[in-house]
């Protein structure tokens, strides 16, 4: 196990994954943030999502999806949705736990699913959902100092995002709060930095 797993887990940062969750909160969904250790560091996989989808077409995610009726659990889901999107065998995944709850504004509830990766794992993006899949350095994304709140207005209603300052990518949304959530936690274990809401 490596140091990262060991801290999260022995001083509890992390949630039990629940089973399942209300459909009354809205469409369950999960997905897994994998997280790869590599000679120069943590990265987390995260995927480019294809351009043609009916929904959040071309933005930074996690792999991810609906729950299924055949998946015994949200675990099951996340790694399902894993395999599917970007090739990723459930034997090289050692779950650790959970994240907050987030909800998208079309509906879905999403259960975040902490997994180590094996780094030697390969990757391949699934071109009917994912137009690329991205191991990309955790460190920047979970700086508390590049996080910023936002505002549009979708349907005459003003909503707030997250959004993470990043030169290459554009995380926002629930991808950027899952990072934010993570961020908080880790910074917490390592004993540096403040908490931010």
């Amino acid at each position: 196990m490596t140091d990262m797993a060991r801290l999260l887990l022995e001083t509890d940062r992390l949630n039990p994954v629940p089973v399942r969750l209300h459909e009354t909160a809205g469409r369950p969904s999960a997905v897994l943030v994998g997280l790869m250790q590599r000679r120069d560091g943590w990265h987390v996989i995260m995927t480019e999502r294809a351009h043609h989808l009916a929904h959040h077409a071309g933005q930074i995610a996690f792999p991810g999806g609906k729950v299924d009726a055949a998946d015994p659990d949200l675990v099951a889901t996340a790694l399902r949705e894993a395999d599917e999107e970007v090739s990723l065998p459930r034997s090289h995944v050692e779950i650790l736990g959970g994240l907050d709850t987030v909800k998208s504004p079309v509906g879905f509830v999403v259960q975040p699913v902490v997994g180590l990766v094996d780094a030697d794992v390969t990757l391949c993006a699934a071109p009917d959902e994912v137009a690329q899949v991205l191991v990309l350095p955790l460190a920047p994304l979970i700086d508390p100092q590049r996080h910023v709140r936002q505002s549009y207005i979708r349907e005459g209603q003003r909503r707030e995002v997250w959004v993470i300052e990043d030169n290459q990518y554009n995380i926002w949304g629930l991808s950027a709060s899952i990072l934010v959530d993570l961020g908080k936690r880790m910074s917490r274990t390592a004993g540096t930095g403040s908490r931010r809401d």
